[in-house]
Formats: structure tokens, C-alpha cells, sequence
């Protein structure tokens, strides 16, 4: 117990059942803490970012202190490192620093220097490799080989090739084979497909981290888990290194625990992986080469893992037994209401603990179990104020119950003792906006950007407070950095398209409209419609001064796509007819801009004409009245300069008969209509009789 004391980090715990703490603690007293004393070893930081980062794997939550103290570290050692360029042994040197770094970084979802690294990595490795297609079978019964997806690695000009020995191999864990009758155990490539490529320990990491950053900036779906796999396989298929071969197999199951083919098999190789643990060989040299390269996962997550996948199989029992061995009280509660049954209800688990030692996390486990935030005050109380993950329970318990403003301190207060809990920077980012505390809310999701620049999410709520704020501009600037994370998602883009109408981006917002119909197929906004032609009429400039006349041709390809795929907007079609007006009263206006602009007019009243009982509603009835007349002023004006009288004849009849429909639907109704009403829509009658007989009369007079 002295010892778990020893390996809290501002008040947090490390996981209780760790074994051989002493050693982490000697470690961290010597390589951290006495760390000036080594100033005279070139290796000393790198070491003590690794003690750091050990101790950051035994704790339970990700800690502010240990996240400040790698990233200084990592720093340090950057500085001092040797060109890659005065031998093999720097240039290995370098590359595996990066692999460290970059998996550090993403440990703390910090994937953009995650990248920044691993890109660092490729460039001064001897390897080059990307996702290609080789044609191959992935089924027993499949005849014809298809495009199948493959990782292609080749060596650049005099660079090493591994040598790991077969006798060596098999001391690695087990790889278990895919039994399954139908599904092959990998995919059998072509002939042509590119030959293996043997791999040294070095590169088994660069592609393992590579697989790892992608799993982290992605959210999970089929390409994602294609594309990841591949990475993976191509490791697994020429084990090079004990852990290099041990996280592979690892990452896989976490693949595979989803797909119902494979599922089994994830089960299976997880229980090989704790027996690999578990078993006397190989020696700690060969376990430990590598090790912090690798990402590799604790002995309990391994077990978690299984757990989980018992539990998704339906074993519950199994799973059950699985957690309680490790003491992983968070999941047995998590999974509590599916146990309550089959086992002592968690929360009495958890009194029996506290009755041997009362600790912060503890009350907090026994408020997970009840749901009674004052075990979350008591742990609070316990800790001495220092308990991050009590104000946590505290915030998201009153934010999980929608009682946002309650939750506002203590997500604030939590934030303050750990400020790299990215759902407690969230979760304050939206209490905040309920609450109209705007300013608070930008600050929140401000940090959760800094924390995973990829979290569109965040962004796009953040954009959200900034448009609340009146802070257009500022909004337009922070979803450019949504779509950038999330450039496939629409709702994004239908908040970049206001946005951009709003700060005068006319020419993106053109290019949004663009985007929202090639994802959803069809998109229409009769008011952005019609504000964008405003803007072409007036030549109002945009937000760099260009005059809004240059959109003329760009929006007229805007609207024929999407009149392609609505066509029953009428908003849609008025705004188009009107783009076609305003060159019909340029000198440069055809009769093909006339006879367009007609058409479009006209379709835009058919579908207002189309509106089920619009005559029954006084205001609807009032406006289509209104139409009518602007419709036959549109077609007096647009035939007063054509020559030929047998079209002006057919095009004025065409207008006169079908607004003339219109009209008498309006007589026929007038028994129903209330005295008020009627003297409501008496002027626009008879404004409406009145130009249908000055078209009556231009057609006579063309007879």
C-alpha cells in the first residue's frame, strides 16, 4: 500500500494490483527525480521518459504531471540526439526516437505530433511502403481473384533486410489460425503480387505505429479496419521481434472482436498472448528489445480485452470471473445490470474494500455502483481536494442527468487538476452552451482541439458558440478546421455554406452548395438561393472585395444541379429564373435567356400552384395571388422586345391560361370565405383581373 501511495500522481491512483511497484518507484527516484545528478549520461532523458511513460501505463486515468514530464523529456532528448547521417547505428537511433515519441504523443491523443513523428520515422528509415491493390482470394470458394488490399514494402537502395532466425521465431507468441470454412486464414495474393519483404525489428515498429496512429485518427468503419489490418498482417506474417510480434497479435483481436467470422479467433489468440505472458520463455533480453516501441499493452488490458469479448459472445459468467480476477471494478459495474442475477451486486463488493481501506477511488466506484453523487463528495473529501476523478463523476453525473449549470464547477474544478481529460473539457464545452456561457464553452472545446485537433465534433461546436457569440468570422475560420477533420460529413458543411453566406464567402459558399450534393445526392435552400442572386444582381462584393456580378456563371451551374435532383422547390426555381432575368435586362440577353428564364418563372408557380389547400389559408392564398401577378409582369416585360409575334402570341396565353386556373380556384372558394376575408383578399382579385385583361388585350391586339 506504501507503494501505491509512492505512484499516485496528484491524487490519482495507479492501478492497484501492479506487480513489482518497488522497482517503478527505485526507477522513477533515480532516472526522474535525481535526474540532474545524471547530466554526464547522453541516455539519461530517454530513460526517464520512459520511467514516465511506464508509470503513465500503470495509472488509471491519463495525468496532467506525467503527460508535462515525457513532453519536456522528449525535448531534451531531441536536442541531443546525433545526426542520422554519421552511420547506421544514429540513423537507427533516430527512427526508433521518433516511433517513442509518436506513440507517446497518441497516447495523450495528440495525434497531429503523433504524425509529425512517424513521418520524421519514414523519412530516415531504410523502408518505404503504402497501401496498394494486388488481385488474390480471401474466400475458399471464391474462383476469380479480385482487387484485394496489400501493404507493399520494399527497401530503399542499400538498406537492411532482417535476419530474424525461424529457432528465434518460435519462441514469439503464438499466431492462432483463423478455423473458419469459408474465410481463408489470410489472403492468398497472385503470382504478380509483390514478394515478402523481410523485415528488421526496427521497421516492425515504424509499421506497427503507423497502424496505431491511423486506428486513432479515424472514427472505425469497414476501409478503416481494411486498411489497419493490413498493416498488421504484413508485421504478423515475419515475426522480428518477441513485443513487435506480441502488439500485432494484440491489435488484431481488437480488430476482429466485432466481426463475427473472426471473432472466435481473437478470443483465442488473446488467451495465447496471457499464456505468452505467463510462460518462462523467452528470457526478459529477448521480451524486453523493443519494449517501448511497441506500444505494449499491461497483462490486465490484455485480460480486459478477453473479458469483453466473453461478454459479447454471451459468456457472461467467464467474463465475470475474468474482471474479478484483476479487480477491474469499473467493468463490473459497467456490466452490472446484465450480472445482477448471476452475482453479489458491485456496490456490495466495493463497501467489503472500503471496510479494509477507505481510498478516493474507491467512493468513487461505490458512486459509479449507486449513483449517489455524495460518494463522489467523499472521495472528494478523502483526496484532500485533489481527486480529479471525483469532480468528474460530480460534473458528468449532474451533465448526464441534463442539469447543466450544476455540472459547470465541478467539470471546471476537475479540468483544473487535470487538464487533459478530453470528455471533462467536452462535457463543460456543451454544459456551457446550454447554459449560454458562450465564451466558457469556446474556451472548453478550444482545449479539446489542442488535446485531438482531428475531433470535428469539437470544432464544429465550437463554431457553434463562436455564430452565438456574433462572432461570424471566427466561426467561418474554425469549420474550415471541422472539414479538414471531417471533410465527408454534411452537417458540417451545411453549417460552413450559412456561415460563409453570412461573413460574404460567396465563392465557398458556392463550392459547400457543390460538396452537399455530391455526399447527399441533393440539397436545397431556397432563402441561401435567393440571397445569392441578390448578390449577383447588385454586384455586391465579397469578403475580398471581388463584385458578387463574377458568380453569375458559377451559380447558374449551381442551380443545374440542383434542379437536377429538386424539382419541386419553387424558392429554387424563382431564384433561378431571376439569375436569367438579370442578363435579360443586360444588352447582352438572348432569346435562349429569355425563353429559360420563362420557363424557370413558370415552374416556379406550378409547384406553388402544386401545394395541397393553399387556397383554404388565408396567408398562402394572399401570396399566390401576389405570384400570379408578378408572374404575368414578368412575361408583359420579357416578350415587350421579341419580334416574333406568333411566339410573344404563345408565350402570353401560355402565361394567361394557367394563372387564369389559378384565379378561378380562388372565385370557386369565395362561398366559403368569412366577410374579413374576402375584404383581405379583394385588392390582390382584383389587382390580379385587372392584368390578366391588360395580357388578354396584348394578345388581341397581336391577332
Amino acid at each position: 500500500r506504501a507503494c501505491l501511495k509512492a505512484l499516485e500522481v496528484s491524487g490519482e491512483p495507479p492501478y492497484h494490483l501492479i506487480e513489482q511497484a518497488p522497482f517503478l518507484i527505485i526507477a522513477d527516484a533515480l532516472l526522474v527525480s535525481c535526474s540532474e545528478m545524471l547530466r554526464g549520461c547522453c541516455s539519461a532523458d530517454w530513460w526517464a521518459w520512459r520511467c514516465a511513460y511506464a508509470h503513465q501505463l500503470v495509472m488509471l486515468d491519463r495525468s496532467q504531471e506525467l503527460h508535462s514530464e515525457i513532453c519536456d523529456r522528449i525535448g531534451k532528448v531531441e536536442k541531443n540526439l546525433p545526426s542520422p547521417d554519421e552511420g547506421e547505428e544514429q540513423r537507427k537511433l533516430r527512427m526508433l526516437f521518433c516511433v517513442e515519441a509518436a506513440l507517446s504523443y497518441v497516447h495523450y491523443f495528440e495525434v497531429r505530433n503523433g504524425r509529425s513523428y512517424l513521418d520524421l520515422a519514414k523519412s530516415v528509415s531504410n523502408v518505404d511502403f503504402q497501401l496498394t491493390g494486388a488481385l488474390g482470394k480471401r474466400t475458399y470458394h471464391q474462383e476469380n481473384e479480385l482487387p484485394q488490399l496489400l501493404l507493399e514494402v520494399r527497401h530503399k537502395e542499400n538498406g537492411d533486410v532482417g535476419t530474424a532466425s525461424s529457432e528465434r521465431a518460435n519462441c514469439f507468441p503464438k499466431n492462432a489460425p483463423l478455423r473458419d470454412d469459408t474465410v481463408m486464414n489470410e489472403v492468398k495474393f497472385s503470382v504478380s503480387a509483390a514478394a515478402d519483404v523481410a523485415l528488421t525489428p526496427e521497421e516492425g515498429c515504424l509499421l506497427l505505429a503507423v497502424c496505431i496512429l491511423n486506428k486513432s485518427i479515424s472514427a472505425p468503419d469497414a476501409l478503416r479496419d481494411e486498411e489497419v489490418m493490413a498493416y498488421i498482417e504484413r508485421v504478423v506474417s515475419m515475426p522480428c521481434s518477441w513485443p513487435v510480434q506480441f502488439s500485432a497479435l494484440f491489435q488484431r483481436c481488437r480488430l476482429e472482436r466485432n466481426n463475427s467470422r473472426r471473432v472466435e479467433r481473437s478470443m483465442t489468440q488473446l488467451q495465447c498472448l496471457v499464456d505468452a505472458v505467463k510462460s518462462p520463455e523467452p528470457n526478459a533480453v529477448v521480451r524486453q528489445e523493443l519494449f517501448f516501441s511497441v506500444a505494449m499493452p499491461a497483462i490486465w488490458e490484455v485480460e480486459k480485452e478477453l473479458g469483453n469479448i466473453f461478454f459479447a459472445l454471451g459468456a457472461t459468467k467467464s467474463a465475470l470471473d475474468v474482471f474479478l480476477k484483476y479487480e477491474l471494478w469499473e467493468d463490473v459495474i459497467n456490466f452490472l445490470p446484465v450480472w445482477l442475477l448471476i452475482m453479489t451486486p458491485a456496490e456490495k463488493v466495493v463497501r467489503k474494500l472500503l471496510e479494509e481501506e477507505e481510498t478516493a477511488h474507491l467512493y468513487c466506484l461505490l458512486g459509479d455502483a449507486t449513483q449517489d453523487p455524495e460518494h463522489y463528495t467523499k472521495a472528494w473529501e478523502i483526496s484532500g481536494h485533489t481527486s480529479a476523478r471525483a469532480q468528474r463523476s460530480l460534473g458528468l453525473f449532474y451533465y448526464n442527468k441534463k442539469e447543466f449549470q450544476e455540472a459547470i464547477p465541478y467539470l471546471q474544478k476537475s479540468s483544473e487538476l487535470n487538464g487533459i481529460q478530453m470528455n471533462v473539457w467536452f462535457a463543460l464545452g456543451y454544459s456551457a452552451m446550454q447554459v449560454e456561457n458562450y465564451a466558457l464553452s469556446v474556451k472548453a472545446y478550444k482545449r479539446v482541439v489542442n488535446l485531438d485537433p482531428e475531433s470535428f465534433e469539437a470544432w464544429n461546436n465550437m463554431a457553434s458558440a463562436y455564430i452565438r457569440m456574433g462572432d461570424k468570422h471566427k466561426a467561418w475560420k474554425v469549420l474550415q478546421e471541422a472539414l479538414k477533420c471531417s471533410y465527408d460529413n454534411w452537417r458540417v458543411w451545411e453549417n460552413y455554406l450559412l456561415v460563409c453566406m453570412d461573413v460574404g464567402a460567396f465563392e465557398e459558399c458556392i463550392t459547400s452548395w457543390h460538396r452537399l450534393i455530391d455526399i447527399k445526392g441533393k440539397h436545397t435552400d431556397g432563402k441561401v438561393a435567393k440571397l445569392l442572386v441578390k448578390v449577383v444582381a447588385e454586384g455586391i462584393p465579397d469578403i475580398n472585395g471581388k463584385p458578387g456580378t463574377q458568380l453569375r456563371s458559377r451559380l447558374l451551374e449551381l442551380f443545374g444541379r440542383v434542379t437536377s435532383g429538386v424539382t419541386n422547390d419553387a424558392d429554387i426555381w424563382y431564384s433561378y429564373g431571376s439569375l436569367y432575368q438579370i442578363s435579360s435586362e443586360q444588352s447582352s440577353r438572348t432569346t435562349e435567356d429569355t425563353e429559360r428564364m420563362l420557363q424557370f418563372f413558370q415552374k416556379s408557380f406550378r409547384c406553388h400552384n402544386q401545394k395541397p389547400n393553399w387556397e383554404k389559408d388565408v396567408a398562402a392564398c394572399k401570396e399566390h395571388l401576389m405570384r400570379s401577378k408578378d408572374l404575368l409582369d414578368i412575361y408583359i416585360s420579357a416578350t415587350e422586345s421579341l419580334s416574333d409575334k406568333l411566339r410573344k402570341h404563345q408565350l402570353l396565353s401560355s402565361a394567361r391560361i394557367t394563372v387564369k386556373g389559378t384565379l378561378s380556384i380562388v372565385q370557386n372558394y369565395k362561398v366559403n370565405y368569412s366577410s374579413e376575408i374576402l375584404d383581405e383578399l379583394a385588392p390582390a382579385i382584383s389587382s390580379l383581373a385587372v392584368k390578366l385583361d391588360e395580357v388578354a388585350s396584348l394578345i388581341n391586339n397581336l391577332i
